[in-house]
């Protein structure tokens, strides 16, 4: 099995069996002038970001992680989970062959 075969494995495994926990795991995606499904996210709140530059300041966001095999986000589109509404700013690292991870907007 190949390393992104392995992650992809991985990763549907662990958001099935999150989905047992979680209740916002089921999201709607909407990309820019597209039709919506659903899919699964994990949302991680207030995520501690801090700059690289020479006088770093850190903040606070929301990322949300996706599955690749499930959709390949896209830069505007809009997720709604839970009743709350967010748009897809900008993809962040780490993403990989698998997951794609995203700061988001409310």
């Amino acid at each position: 099995m190949s390393e992104s075969g392995l992650k992809a494995g991985f990763d549907a495994g662990f958001f099935e069996a999150w989905a047992d926990l979680a209740d916002d795991l089921d999201a709607q995606y909407t990309p820019p002038g597209g039709a919506s499904l659903t899919v699964q996210v994990l949302i991680d709140t207030g995520v501690a970001q801090y700059g690289d530059d020479f006088a770093p300041v850190s903040h606070y966001d929301t990322v949300v992680v996706f599955r690749r095999g499930q959709v390949e986000p896209e830069s505007g589109a809009t997720l709604v989970v839970g009743g709350i509404s967010y748009v897809l700013a900008q993809r962040i690292d780490p993403s990989d062959e698998s997951i794609s991870r995203w700061a988001v907007q409310r």
